[in-house]
């Protein structure tokens, strides 16, 4: 099946549990604003700036329908997410988030779609491994501003008079892998570090993965990566060729450096440089390019975020060491709250999911057993009468 047949019927079910789960999402918005907040902002002894910022990301109504559609509309679940999504964006994301320098990853003009009208995102991986500096801060910085454009152009999509009902969920990204080492310990942990650390703080928003520029040299680095990968990340990636990738985006949105009639990367204006925030309405948009950054630097912000807190149960998905107590405190990810992975812990952990899946039929098995009992003593006088001398001998001691 062509990676165009795939793409379509994905984006195709995609619509369809959209549609049909629109309003679930809309219940669990009101809940989260309603009950989930106000409890939060209690514990948290948040002011009116943190409070406004967790707002914010209630009100995008897209960001909670992907959230509830990774827990397969579970409502539950997708709370206790939802909980610990806002205490991580609380305590991560920066009030103000700082202007990227970085040439990694870039994000086409707005006017640049593929065949569905999602966003086209270019990642270039040689220049992401090979920078200096630490480049998790700058991803995570750089996936809020992609949702928070994706939130913009839902927006003015509704606005505006030929606006479609079903909203942009979705970005495609183009990863460049040309001059990346061979032996990168460095790839790998990254990789691993996205896609079980961040994409579960932005679920669902990348549609799909097309690799360019792989070779036969880079199999051995595939191999390893694609055995940390879960199943559904791996039917989302494709490794196109040239003529399959024109084929499917048309040289119209494909830079010049990847065969494509558009400019060079370099020289593409990516929307998110000029993306600014309403901090009083706490509404993103895009603005005209202006003289000055449109996001402060992170040298000028001076607001530092919330310390962050304890907050992943012991049997949640995104505890990373499911079953055994963590700690954030002072860290940004999780780790053991004892320094180790104790036996009590996994007896106890064991013990919690066969009760969560056999409960129900112990129960019942306890209960006809109960009965059974019941009924074969009153029907039968033997059975009464030994009873009743098991009684009186238990009792003898006592009496002598």
């Amino acid at each position: 099946m062509s990676m165009e047949v795939v793409l379509r019927q994905k984006e195709e079910e995609l619509v369809e549990i959209y549609e049909a789960n629109l309003e679930n999402a809309r219940n669990l918005q009101r809940t989260l604003r309603q009950d989930i907040l106000p409890g939060l902002v209690h514990e948290l002894h948040l002011e009116d700036e943190g409070e406004r910022r967790a707002t914010s990301w209630l009100h995008d109504l897209q960001s909670i329908f992907r959230l509830l559609r990774r827990h397969k509309f579970t409502v539950s679940f997708a709370l206790e997410d939802a909980r610990d999504v806002l205490l991580w964006r609380l305590a991560v994301i920066p009030t103000e988030i700082p202007r990227s320098s970085t040439s990694f990853i870039r994000c086409l003009p707005t006017n640049v779609r593929d065949p569905f009208g999602r966003p086209i995102i270019v990642v270039k991986l040689c220049d992401l491994l090979g920078s200096l500096h630490d480049v998790r801060s700058a991803l995570i910085n750089y996936m809020e501003l992609l949702r928070l454009h994706l939130y913009t152009l839902n927006n003015q999509q509704q606005e505006s008079a030929q606006g479609r009902e079903r909203p942009i969920l979705q970005y495609i990204v183009l990863v460049d892998i040309d001059r990346i080492p061979m032996q990168s310990v460095q790839c790998v942990d990254l990789i691993t570090w996205f896609i079980y650390e961040l994409i579960p703080r932005f679920p669902g928003m990348l549609a799909a993965a097309l690799i360019l520029n792989y070779s036969w040299a880079h199999s051995g680095v595939w191999n390893i990566i694609k055995r940390l990968l879960p199943k559904s990340a791996l039917a989302r990636i494709f490794f196109p060729s040239q003529d399959e990738l024109l084929g499917f985006l048309s040289a119209a949105a494909i830079p010049c450096d990847y065969g494509g009639s558009l400019p060079l990367l370099t020289e593409l204006e990516d929307p998110l440089e000029n993306f600014v925030v309403n901090r009083e309405e706490g509404t993103p948009g895009m603005s005209n390019p202006p003289a000055q950054p449109a996001v402060s630097d992170a040298s000028a912000s001076s607001s530092q975020p919330i310390p962050r807190v304890p907050s992943i149960s012991t049997y949640s998905h995104l505890n990373p060491y499911f079953g055994y107590p963590v700690s954030r405190q002072g860290a940004p990810t999780p780790k053991l709250r004892h320094g180790r992975q104790r036996k009590r812990d996994l007896l106890r952990t064991l013990a919690a999911l066969w009760w969560s899946k056999w409960r129900n039929r112990f129960l019942l098995l306890l209960c006809v057993v109960v009965c059974v009992i019941t009924y074969r003593l009153r029907r039968t006088p033997r059975m009464l009468r030994w009873s009743q001398g098991m009684s009186g001998l238990l009792r003898l001691p006592a009496r002598i």
